[in-house]
């Protein structure tokens, strides 16, 4: 399709296709590039776009086809006469839209293409300065020239600071702000104030902010027609962000508020635990002593993920970094001075919401602590491994020891082990997974959780 252009005309529109969208938005208008055969009897259909500025009755877009220059009259005139054409055209059964085809030519003045605008509200101060736009493009930007959206204003502003143009969106806005007829005044003038745009026209360089005017914030984007300065006019895109800013303060309210509230959660917790500590210590039971530990483990684990809530995003957890500080914490709490242990701990990066992440990590601690107290009773050192993975269909925790192993005979549904019953229940009725528990051939035991990843 490009292979009849010279280079400078290939890379003409190829910078003009990469913001053909761009333009449709400006222009209000469907936008096709045009480029004949060899032989002059087709036109190629180098890029069509449609914009999201206009309600038109969407056609299928033609980008790649070739049409017979005979069935495209208007088109092929400008072309031929290197001049622009206006016309009416029929888009769909009994329903006509405005037509304006341009030349497009080179450095030399050649013409090699054309561009038209089809629009069913015809604004020639948008189209004619679209196409000083496209034509006189040199490097398009990503953040300038992103399109825009059905709500957004669209002002024309003249060298002279005066506003030739406006859509009926730009004049809502400024309606809302008391001020009416924009188009005439001027923008370095009482009440409209720009001095953003004087900077434009001025530099040839494109410039975005956010301001407030008349109680209304407004985005503001403007950039020159031609990127040269002192050089023409300027197009602005006015956006009211208003109640989208307001929107965005209440959600960092609430973040905030949220993130303090389990902070506190978590100050709670931890004097909880420093109470529940002061009682072991005077408890003269082991018994008790031992239902103290088990109760500060499970408050302490939940702490732990209101800590860690506490200092992110409400709703998702890492589950492996809670995991791994209930497992520091319980190794250094619980295991002997003297006793010695080779301990391994491995988990897989996995984000879950906050319910699920809380259920899991006072599983894990259960686990740990049934190992420490039961595992190791009477020995002088031990293994441990602990591995969180996920699998395919679910999620897989498994602690393994070799340690004495279960009892004979042992049946965790006969058992009258608290934290077993804690497990077995947690599992299966907030996470509806599978809970095992197993001697291993190599001694010890297995425990092992499955969680389905879909639930």
């Amino acid at each position: 399709m490009l292979s009849t252009l010279t280079a400078e005309q290939k890379n003409m529109v190829q910078r003009m296709q990469t913001v053909l969208g761009f333009a449709a938005d400006l222009a209000h208008a469907r936008v096709t590039i045009y480029l004949p055969t060899a032989d002059n009897k087709y036109f190629n259909i180098f890029a069509e776009e449609h914009p999201v500025t206009q309600k038109m009755n969407e056609k299928i877009n033609l980008t790649g086809q070739k049409v017979r220059c005979v069935e495209e009259p208007i088109v092929l005139n400008a072309y031929k006469q290197g001049i622009s054409v206006e016309a009416l055209r029929e888009w769909a059964l009994g329903e006509f839209v405005h037509l304006k085809v341009y030349p497009l030519r080179d450095f030399t003045g050649k013409t090699f293409g054309v561009v038209s605008f089809e629009t069913r509200a015809f604004n020639e101060v948008f189209i004619s300065q679209c196409y000083e736009f496209l034509t006189n493009l040199e490097n398009p930007s990503s953040e300038m020239h992103k399109r825009m959206n059905a709500a957004d204003g669209l002002v024309v502003v003249d060298r002279g600071r005066k506003v030739i143009a406006a859509n009926n969106q730009a004049m809502g806005i400024f309606s809302n702000m008391d001020i009416e007829n924009i188009v005439g005044r001027h923008t370095n003038h009482m009440p409209v104030n720009w001095p953003l745009v004087s900077m434009v026209l001025d530099t040839g360089l494109g410039e975005s902010k956010e301001t407030r005017l008349h109680g209304i914030l407004l985005s503001i984007r403007a950039f020159p027609v031609i990127p040269r300065p002192k050089a023409g006019c300027a197009f602005v895109i006015l956006r009211d962000i208003t109640e989208l800013r307001q929107k965005d303060e209440e959600l960092n309210i609430k973040s905030v508020v949220i993130k303090e509230i389990h902070h506190r959660v978590k100050n709670n917790l931890q004097t909880i635990t420093s109470l529940l500590r002061m009682q072991e210590r005077r408890a003269k039971s082991e018994e008790t002593k031992t239902v103290l530990r088990d109760c500060i483990g499970r408050v302490g684990s939940i702490a732990i993920v209101h800590e860690y809530l506490s200092h992110h995003e409400e709703g998702m957890l890492e589950v492996s970094h809670v995991a791994k500080e209930i497992y520091k914490e319980l190794m250094s709490s619980m295991i002997r001075p003297d006793f010695k242990l080779e301990a391994s701990f491995k988990a897989e990066e996995i984000f879950l919401p906050s319910d699920r992440a809380t259920s899991i990590a006072l599983i894990i601690n259960e686990l740990l602590q049934n190992v420490i107290e039961h595992a190791f009773e009477d020995r002088e050192k031990g293994k441990l491994f602990v591995e969180f993975r996920k699998l395919e269909n679910e999620f897989v925790i498994e602690i393994a020891d070799d340690g004495n192993g279960l009892p004979e005979g042992f049946n965790i549904k006969k058992s009258r082990s608290l934290g077993l019953k804690i497990i077995k229940t947690m599992t299966e009725s907030d996470l509806a997974g599978k809970f095992t528990i197993s001697n291993r051939a190599e001694g010890g035991t297995l425990a092992r959780v499955s969680i389905p990843r879909g639930v």
